[in-house]
């Protein structure tokens, strides 16, 4: 009984199962297997279930947030989408439902701002104060090592130029799980959670917000040199090696802080699994991120 309790403290929704079923804009979606379930988020795909529609209309769903709009011009839903859910749960006593709705406020609202691009999460729906379903983009992460076009990370540096230019940082392109290359060989980015928007503020603090927001863009850049250089290592020039191997104030700040706390968290998280405290076996494993394996290294 310890050990079961232990566990659910580090899931986002402790005790309480992902949804077997959801209602998308009028259509019932079932579970067809969990991507990702840790301490703040998880996230997992649905299937659409085919001849069920349920009693609401696609329409009626529509109007109650006119923000969601169906990417299919002739209004068909999509066969596949991805139920992303902050945490819910608390931890060790604490409330921390509130980091659930704060998460999934501040990504949402980081996909509305991106709603034009077609190469990011199209967002379908909002699952309660806590949740949202976006279409799934099918493909694969550069962390299952798929065989990458030469112009992918030029098409991938495009798209990053697009989101700096709404004033975003992605900042999260460290991850080789949260960049896709897509069925039609094109970049696709996803996870938006920790991206940072920083508005057009009036003089003189624009001065300091819109330099803030370079230096975050800059290390994007940083990211994406970094990861072609190590992927398509024999198409990258010599000022993208040398922006790959420059690292910044703010990135050896980071990591001088950042992975000793991540290495602790896993030797703790490797820990608790190998004694039995964690059972997580409804999460796919072939997501690196998921799989224990990688939290003792």
């Amino acid at each position: 009984m310890m050990k079961a309790t232990i566990s659910y403290h580090f899931r986002a929704w402790g005790r309480k199962a992902l949804p077997e079923s959801i209602v998308v804009k009028g259509y019932r979606y079932q579970l067809k297997r969990i991507f990702k379930h840790d301490f703040f988020a998880a996230t997992a795909l649905y299937q659409l279930e085919q001849g069920n529609i349920a009693g609401v209309s696609s329409a009626t769903a529509e109007d109650a947030d006119g923000t969601y709009q169906e990417r299919n011009a002739d209004g068909t839903s999509a066969v596949q989408v991805v139920l992303k859910l902050g945490r819910r749960s608390d931890f060790l006593g604490l409330p921390l439902r509130w980091s659930g709705r704060a998460i999934c406020r501040h990504e949402t609202d980081n996909l509305r701002r991106l709603r034009n691009l077609s190469q990011v999460p199209h967002l379908l729906d909002k699952y309660g104060d806590m949740g949202f379903v976006y279409e799934y983009i099918e493909g694969s992460s550069l962390d299952e090592n798929p065989d990458l076009p030469d112009d992918f990370f030029n098409r991938l540096e495009e798209l990053l130029k697009q989101i700096h230019l709404c004033r975003i940082a992605y900042i999260d392109l460290n991850k080789r799980g949260n960049i896709l290359l897509g069925r039609d060989n094109l970049p696709y980015l996803i996870d938006f959670q920790i991206a940072c928007y920083i508005p057009r503020l009036f003089r003189p603090l624009r001065i300091l917000t819109d330099g803030f927001l370079r230096v975050l863009q800059k290390e994007d850049f940083y990211h994406l040199h970094k990861h072609k250089r190590r992927l398509s290592g024999h198409l990258i020039d010599i000022d993208q090696i040398n922006a790959s191997l420059h690292k910044s104030l703010w990135i050896r700040g980071h990591r001088r802080v950042g992975r000793p706390l991540t290495r602790l968290r896993r030797r703790v998280l490797y820990f608790l699994f190998r004694r039995g405290y964690l059972d997580i076996d409804d999460t796919d494993y072939s997501n690196p991120e998921s799989d224990p394996r990688r939290w003792g290294k």
